[in-house]
């Protein structure tokens, strides 16, 4: 097999930021504090980076209760390591194979920053928080005769709650069996899905449990961000949101203004009542609409005050969540997608 490499903006879709972002960096500059690749300014910001020790020490203790990666939790306990942070949402079978790419990018950024100087442990953002299970509950494989095959779960119930916690009681393997037929390593493949994808089990577990299987050697580190003591650790930025709601949606509506003014789209529309918070009740994820005063969600309606005195009720949207991410992480390089690429112009403002 020839690999080869196809320029991102000849692929149909490609947006004129995304673009922009890896071709023409200088006409995006003033959305993005740094360009991408650059080294320089890697070493800048690791130099640079205020990460507070206590902080540090939480998240070490967090990480150590979802992971088994010894060398990498001692690793990033030290005050002089960084993290090199990648994520996708928790989808089937590890979901497209553009997850694992990213990851094991984020594995390969590490160890190059290792090599010059700096420590850098790779880390993995389960982003079990999301409500859209439609998006995670399935997989496209290629089968023995190289034809797409999409195989789903269908006994899962739809509730609107967090997918990461979504239980399933019969996954389907035999399809991927079948699927597979005689292809080459497709008996490793099945073992270690088998392994990971049990009955009881929810999407987020699953999918954490076969990217530790598979990547196991690769010293990654993985976050759920439901669980509570991680939720703990970032209780003070969602209570800082909350109180500051008005200045930050004001500060993103100028930013898509200078966004759309620059001929580019914007990847979250701002609407009069938009605020980047969710709430968490009664198992499910429900938006947070803002009406100058107060919070709605459904019936329910909250001071600031109140939920700021609540912050485990709140999950951010997709523009808070690289926010609440590089506040829990001693964050240096982020590996995204055209997606993630453009929710940060947006969030580069909070």
């Amino acid at each position: 097999m020839e690999p080869s490499c196809v320029r991102q903006n000849l692929i149909p879709g490609t947006t004129k930021l995304f673009s922009d972002f890896l071709y023409n960096f200088d006409r995006v500059s003033g959305f993005y504090p740094h360009a991408p690749f650059d080294f320089d300014s890697v070493h800048a910001v690791a130099r640079h980076l205020n990460y507070p020790a206590s902080r540090r020490c939480a998240l070490v203790d967090a990480l150590r209760q979802q992971n088994n990666a010894q060398e990498a939790l001692e690793k990033l306990s030290r005050p002089e390591t960084i993290a090199v942070v990648t994520g996708q949402q928790v989808g089937l079978f590890s979901g497209p194979a553009y997850t694992i790419f990213k990851a094991l990018t984020a594995v390969r950024i590490a160890r190059e920053l290792d090599q010059q100087g700096i420590p850098a442990v790779p880390i993995f953002w389960l982003a079990t928080e999301d409500h859209d299970l439609a998006e995670v509950d399935h997989a496209w494989v290629f089968d023995h005769e190289g034809t797409p095959r999409k195989i789903a779960v269908t006994n899962t119930v739809v509730n609107g709650g967090p997918v990461g916690d979504v239980q399933f009681n019969e996954m389907p393997l035999r399809e991927l069996r079948n699927a597979l037929g005689d292809l080459p390593f497709a008996d490793d493949v099945m073992v270690r899905v088998a392994r990971a994808y049990r009955p009881g089990f929810t999407f987020g577990a699953a999918f954490r449990n076969l990217l530790q299987d598979t990547l196991q050697t690769c010293g990654l580190l993985y976050l759920d961000p439901l669980a509570p003591p991680v939720r703990q650790i970032a209780a003070p930025l969602l209570a800082d949101t909350v109180q500051r709601l008005p200045e930050l949606l004001d500060a993103l509506r100028g930013r898509n203004t200078e966004l759309r003014d620059a001929g580019y789209h914007q990847q979250v529309h701002i609407e009069d009542d938009s605020s980047l918070l969710f709430l968490l009740a009664d198992g499910k994820r429900i938006p947070l609409r803002w009406n100058g005063t107060q919070l709605a969600a459904r019936d329910r309606s909250f001071r600031p005050a109140e939920l700021a005195a609540s912050p485990e009720l709140l999950s951010p949207n997709a523009l808070l969540r690289p926010v609440m991410q590089d506040y829990l992480f001693p964050t240096v390089i982020y590996v995204g997608g055209p997606a993630e690429t453009a929710y940060m112009a947006q969030s580069q403002v909070l």
